[in-house]
């Protein structure tokens, strides 16, 4: 299940994003945001445990918890 924003600690949710790592395909850990990396493309992110299409634009950081991706070219921010 994804993180509620009573989940963090006070130092995570003031803080920058403090890691990044790339998408796998495979489940992850609930991340704060996703980068995308890659060329625009519509990328399917898994959002509490349902899958969403959405249309990434390359450079742009979007406040999204998500556990998977269907792209390598998304990075999960947390």
């Amino acid at each position: 299940m994804a993180k509620g924003i009573q989940d963090y600690t006070s130092q995570e949710s003031l803080a920058p994003y403090i890691k990044a790592v790339v998408a796998t395909g495979s489940a992850q850990d609930p991340c704060r945001a996703v980068h995308m990396t890659g060329t625009s493309a519509s990328v399917n992110l898994t959002v509490n445990d349902a899958v969403v299409a959405f249309w990434l634009i390359k450079g742009h950081t979007y406040p999204i918890c998500v556990t998977k991706s269907s792209s390598t070219d998304v990075v999960l921010l947390y």
